[in-house]
């Protein structure tokens, strides 16, 4: 069961949004649960569980939906958020957030459906997991759970969402051949000798290097400058996990 949280603080357009997405969920025999608030701090307060997908409008009096939005990235990394604004002037606001699409009100079905297509064709993908070693025995976790990996004495320690951490076996090769797979995949760079930072859980970027959706402040050394570039060529080009499994 998909979940699909919608906010706003027009009850007329929060219904006429909420009636679209019903016709193309039951059109496409999509199972979703579907939760209409009317201020972001409902949102937050009454939302059991987090969703698969926010659609969120922006000008909301006490909380706006970018406010909201930064809230609902912290607590859930991995959700695709859709902005619905009447004012073009918070797009590079929502570009913070990491919103998946931004859409002028009022809000067309066509348009609307499109990016939830969209964002079932990218929930629907397999995800690709990791397996580690660790003293407990092996397992596997999924790329986008894994904000940053610290290497030391020749162990890697894995931060995860949620707060969980992952300490791997000792290990005799080297930091990069160990990440070699992590880096592979697209979304992973490292920023100094001893951290590889997963870019979809950068939340923003400081003189001293990348402040990660935990809060974790990750130091940008000078002989991995080049990462802040190729984070930046990350975003623009749309973020995303490989499709290389």
């Amino acid at each position: 069961m998909y979940r699909i949280s919608v906010c706003d603080d027009n009850s007329a357009e929060l219904e006429k949004i909420c009636d679209m997405i019903n016709d193309y969920v039951g059109s496409n025999n999509i199972p979703a649960k579907i939760s209409a608030f009317s201020s972001g701090r409902e949102l937050l307060e009454q939302e059991e569980t987090g969703s698969d997908i926010y659609i969120l409008d922006i000008i909301m009096p006490d909380m706006n939906g970018i406010e909201l939005g930064q809230t609902l990235r912290r607590k859930n990394p991995g959700a695709y958020i859709i902005f619905l604004t009447t004012s073009k002037d918070y797009a590079l606001e929502s570009y913070s957030v990491k919103a998946f699409s931004y859409l002028i009100k009022p809000a067309e079905k066509e348009k609307v459906t499109a990016e939830l297509a969209d964002c079932f064709s990218n929930i629907r993908k397999p995800k690709r997991r990791f397996v580690i070693k660790c003293a407990a025995g092996t397992t596997s976790v999924c790329a986008e759970d894994i904000i940053y990996i610290e290497y030391y004495n020749h162990r890697m320690i894995y931060r995860l969402a949620g707060g969980y951490t992952l300490e791997s076996i000792y290990f005799r090769g080297t930091f990069d051949s160990m990440i070699s797979e992590y880096i592979e995949n697209g979304s992973f760079i490292k920023s100094s000798a001893s951290y590889l930072v997963n870019m979809e859980h950068i939340r923003t970027v400081n003189a001293v290097g990348f402040v990660m959706s935990d809060g974790t402040v990750l130091p940008v050394t000078r002989k991995y400058a080049e990462a802040r570039k190729k984070y930046i060529d990350h975003e623009l080009n749309g973020g995303g996990y490989s499709d290389n499994l």
